[in-house]
């Protein structure tokens, strides 16, 4: 008889041909070691070395284990396993874990681990109930078995064991590859010869494999260590080189899109429905000396997640399809059951199932949530949301993915808007199978979802019909129960618009606010004030002039009053250009607050030290020539008729208010009559219409009498509550106004408290909002310069001992280190956990400090004709700091005065460089800087800059803070050269 040969190319297409890509090739892994009782899983991947580790805590395999099972295809050791466990005692490893149900039944999923790596290093020592077992090791070339021509039974893979707590070394491997590659070359005559090439050039990649050094690494970055070594157990593989499409996976992943490895490795465990996992997953990567967790800590959903939620649902499937359970309206919860209608009465061949969903509405208005939670909820389910399925607590593949829309959610959605509310982007949760409830849900062998038998086509229609009677019934408009729904959805809508009229109404006051106070500084800054103190000042001074000289001495007493009325006149429309009235009850943005301060300094000085000093001066000149020509009877009958003059106009100025305010209390008392008679006509007319409905419903059908007399009531009574709502809403808007007019406490200033409040909040979420994207960038930034930097380093310590030797290379090596110090200062001063190379105290000189602007700058400097003008005091003057601080405050501060000076159109272009006794001063002939920006321009946030992001400055002054510094802007005004200070804190140790 002739028996079937298996050529080696079998097992390649059983394994690598049938898995989709790495992500579902770790999952399996991931699965194996479920199904071994592992606690943890961990996977390491050294990026740059192409060299993958994954390793578990599980029970692991002994040698018998290894060739009857692991090496063996089809093995039938779990076949009907779980049916086998069920009522029976099993051993769970050395802690008794929970029972599990096993994951694997086929007997193949082992070999995905081909797609990853052409070559497995396999490492793993059991511990069974008589204690621990040896270490097992095994190297299979993958590769082999895609050669087509070879038998299975001609690839030899060599299996090794060690006694004790043994871990195995460079010479042990090198064992290994040998016998491997005597096995190559016992088949190179059947091999081509560019294949046999490759494959020894693969395997040579692993005679500088080290386990043993590699777990000394991996233990002192991981305090729950999965070693090998003494008493450990489980099971380890070690994988080159890794194929290249690993780290497209991994970097494939935006902030609206997760990567294939995220997608395929995220929620192995259910913790949807448990916080702490069956088994816990991890995935570093190891890349410039930094590692990355990619699936662990909270990226993936969490059962609190659902109180985060507008809509959420949940229940158990019986046998039949029907779902009972509850739904949850914008918080709202009800008793819910669902007819799978579909199946006709009959029971499912999927079998019974639970099911736990929520969602959250696609705008933020429209949502229950805070605009935080919103924010947070929406970015993760742009990111990962979708319907996972769980088996047993272990998560099914390819199910819940962003691409895969296994219910047809989006396809209906955009197909039947009206009757399908659900978008598969807005919504996360998941379906719970198990073993023993489901089996007839079974997985392809290729891991790409369950077989389309009837069991998952019964299992597709039950969750769609689901979600389209949720639709019709709770989110529809003429829905059954959409009351809840549509009410909340509109008084957030309603809410919304109302908010937007008055965030347009308030935005409009703003801005006419601020544009009163932009016109106070513009005539601030043309120095006009000043200038109409003088003019105001000559006038009177010329006008007595021309009265003591010209004037008869019958007119003098008018001429002198009219002078003095005149001079009364100019000084009060000064002032009036002077005086900006906060409006009552507007909430002020920071930069109006700041605005407003300033005004209030600025003004403040200006009045005292200017107007009423030049005012009084002028009156005292009139009121001395009054003294010396009037006599003092007519001089108080005069003060007498310009105060009565005074009076009249301020009770003229009152009635015309009092008239306006009784005009608006006339408008607001016909609007009130208007709405109650128009409300109360239609309140009207409706009884009639239902009593006509009666009337007409009776005779038609008189045997009904009563079930219409009961409706008719029901609408009468509905009818009702409205307008005693309605009328009730308006008595209570009256009264509160009466009682706030008699407190003399405005609606204006209760709305102010509140908007005042709110745009605290709305700022504050703003900043942090651009502050957290900020702060991502800096951590990219950081992170690539931190990597980037420890090459950098030890480099540097190669080259300090040639700097030291030869001269000429010992200002490169300073001018290397201040730079980059310079970076680091710069990056620590926006990193949270403060992380910071380590920089000794130095003596720096303001000659340091040129020399390095100068290289920093040289360019910059020449292209716009830009002079450095250094006094021998700057360069003389030292400091004791970390250098990095002093000179990148100066290199932003230069910056910045080339920015400046380039936009100068004519004229010389000069930085000044100078020193007091007790700090740096630096300067520059550009545009000044208004005295309102003193202080501010040190904010974070705060810019002049057309397009800048207020950051330099901000930075600057913390990163010297943090060093012992100060810097200051003590020279401001539009007509002067800003000076800055930077000084040491004379209260601090340096």
């Amino acid at each position: 008889m002739t028996q079937i040969i298996v050529r080696a190319r079998a097992v390649d297409m059983l394994g690598r041909q049938q898995i989709a890509g790495i992500p579902t090739a770790i999952h399996e892994l991931f699965k194996n070691a479920h199904d071994a009782y592992a606690e943890n899983v961990e996977v390491d991947y050294f990026q740059q070395n192409k060299i993958l580790i994954l390793r578990d805590n599980g029970y692991g395999m002994t040698r018998q284990d290894v060739e009857s099972r692991w090496l063996t295809l089809g093995t039938e050791s779990r076949i009907n396993y779980n049916k086998k466990l069920l009522g029976k005692d099993e051993w769970r490893g050395p802690k008794a874990l929970a029972s599990r149900a096993i994951m694997g039944e086929k007997g193949i999923g082992r070999l995905a681990i081909a797609v990853i790596s052409p070559i497995t290093l396999l490492m793993t020592r059991a511990v069974r109930e008589d204690g621990l077992h040896n270490l097992v090791v095994a190297l299979v070339h993958w590769g082999l078995f895609e050669q087509p021509g070879i038998d299975i039974s001609a690839i030899n893979i060599p299996v090794e064991e060690y006694d004790g707590g043994y871990v195995l070394n460079n010479s042990d491997i090198t064992v290994l590859v040998d016998k491997v590659e005597k096995n190559i070359d016992d088949l190179k005559n059947e091999i081509d010869l560019d294949e046999y090439n490759n494959l020894k050039q693969q395997l040579s990649g692993y005679k500088k494999i080290n386990p043993d050094a590699i777990d000394k690494m991996l233990r002192e970055k991981d305090d729950d260590s999965l070693s090998l070594r003494d008493g450990g157990y489980g099971t380890h593989f070690i994988l080159l080189p890794v194929a290249p499409e690993l780290d497209d996976d991994i970097e494939g992943g935006t902030d609206k899109e997760a990567s294939k490895l995220e997608r395929s490795l995220l929620g192995f465990s259910n913790l949807m429905l448990d916080s702490k996992p069956v088994i816990k997953t991890e995935f570093r990567i190891h890349r410039a000396g930094e590692v990355e967790e990619l699936i662990g800590g909270k990226i993936f959903f969490e059962n609190s997640d659902f109180d985060r939620t507008d809509q959420f649902f949940e229940g158990e499937f019986n046998e039949y399809g029907q779902f009972v359970g509850v739904v949850s309206i914008y918080g709202k919860k009800r008793e819910f059951i669902y007819n799978w209608v579909d199946g006709k009465g009959r029971q499912s061949k999927c079998g019974a199932f639970s099911f736990k969903y929520g969602y959250v509405q696609g705008v933020a208005h429209e949502s229950r949530l805070t605009p935080d939670e919103w924010t947070n909820m929406s970015r993760k389910t742009d990111r990962i949301g979708g319907l996972y399925i769980y088996k047993n607590g272990i998560r099914v593949l390819p199910y819940g993915n962003s691409d895969v829309d296994w219910l047809d959610i989006e396809k209906r959605r955009t197909q039947s808007f009206r009757d399908w509310f659900f978008s598969y982007r807005r919504g996360f949760g998941y379906v719970a199978i198990t073993q023993e409830n489901n089996e007839t849900l079974s997985e392809k062998a290729g891991r790409e979802g369950f077989r389309e038998n009837q069991a998952y086509r019964d299992f597709r229609s039950i969750l769609i019909g689901l979600f389209r009677q949720l639709a019709i019934e709770f989110f529809r408009k003429s829905g059954a129960q959409t009351d809840d729904f549509n009410e909340i959805k509109d008084l957030y809508k309603k809410q919304n618009e109302l908010l937007k009229k008055q965030k347009a109404k308030v935005e409009n006051r703003r801005k006419d606010f601020q544009s009163e106070l932009d016109d106070f500084f513009e005539l601030y800054n043309k120095n006009h004030f000043e200038d109409e103190v003088l003019k105001i000042d000559s006038y009177c001074s010329i006008a007595l002039q021309q009265l003591e000289f010209n004037v008869d001495i019958s007119d003098f007493g008018k001429v002198l009053r009219d002078i003095e009325r005149e001079v009364n006149d100019k000084y009060k429309k000064l002032n009036s250009q002077l005086t900006i009235v906060q409006p009552r009850g507007l909430a002020l943005t920071n930069r109006l607050k700041n605005d407003w301060f300033s005004y209030e300094d600025i003004s403040s000085k200006i009045r005292e030290d200017l107007i009423n000093k030049s005012m009084a001066s002028s009156l005292e000149k009139i009121a001395e020539l009054s003294r010396q020509r009037i006599p003092l009877s007519e001089r108080r009958n005069n003060a007498i008729a310009d105060i009565q003059n005074e009076s009249d106009k301020i009770i003229k100025d009152i009635m015309a208010i009092r008239r306006s305010a009784a005009t608006a209390l006339k408008t607001m008392t016909n609007s009130v009559n208007e709405v109650i008679k128009s409300e109360f006509s239609r309140a009207r007319v409706d009884v009639e219409l239902i009593i006509d409905e009666f009337v007409k419903k009776s005779a038609q059908r008189p045997s009904e009498i009563e079930l219409i007399r009961n409706d008719i009531n029901g609408k009468i009574n509905a009818l009702y509550n409205n307008e005693l709502v309605n009328f009730s809403s308006i008595k209570s808007q009256l009264d509160s106004l009466i009682d706030d007019i008699k407190s003399k406490d405005t609606y204006d200033d209760k709305f102010a408290a509140i908007e005042a409040r709110n745009q605290i909040l709305e700022e504050q979420i703003e900043f942090y909002s651009e502050f957290a994207q900020m702060g991502m960038s800096v951590g990219i930034l950081q992170h690539e310069f931190e990597s980037s930097i420890k090459g950098i380093r030890s480099a540097m310590v190669r080259f300090k001992p040639w700097a030291d030797k030869n001269a000429p290379l010992s200002p490169i090596y300073m001018d290397l280190r201040v730079h980059i110090e310079r970076l680091d200062g710069y990056l620590k001063a926006l990193d949270p956990l403060g992380r910071r190379m380590h920089r000794q105290t130095i003596e720096l000189s303001g000659s340091e400090i040129i020399r390095v602007v100068k290289i920093v700058f040289t360019e910059q400097l020449d292209k716009h004709k830009i002079v450095l003008e250094i006094s021998h005091a700057f360069r003389d003057f030292t400091v004791k700091c970390k250098s990095s601080a002093i000179i990148g405050a100066f290199i932003n501060i230069v910056d910045n005065a080339i920015y400046w000076l380039s936009h100068r159109v004519s004229g010389d272009r000069i930085i000044y460089f100078d020193a007091d006794i007790d700090g740096f001063l630096l300067s520059n002939n550009g545009p000044g800087i208004e005295d309102r920006y003193r202080d501010r321009i040190f904010n974070f946030g705060e810019t002049l800059k057309e397009g800048g992001r207020g950051m330099g400055l901000a930075i600057t002054k913390q990163t010297l803070k943090n060093e012992g510094f100060d810097i200051s802007l003590i020279k401001a005004g539009i007509d002067v050269n800003p000076v800055f200070k930077i000084h040491p804190v004379l209260d601090k140790e340096i």
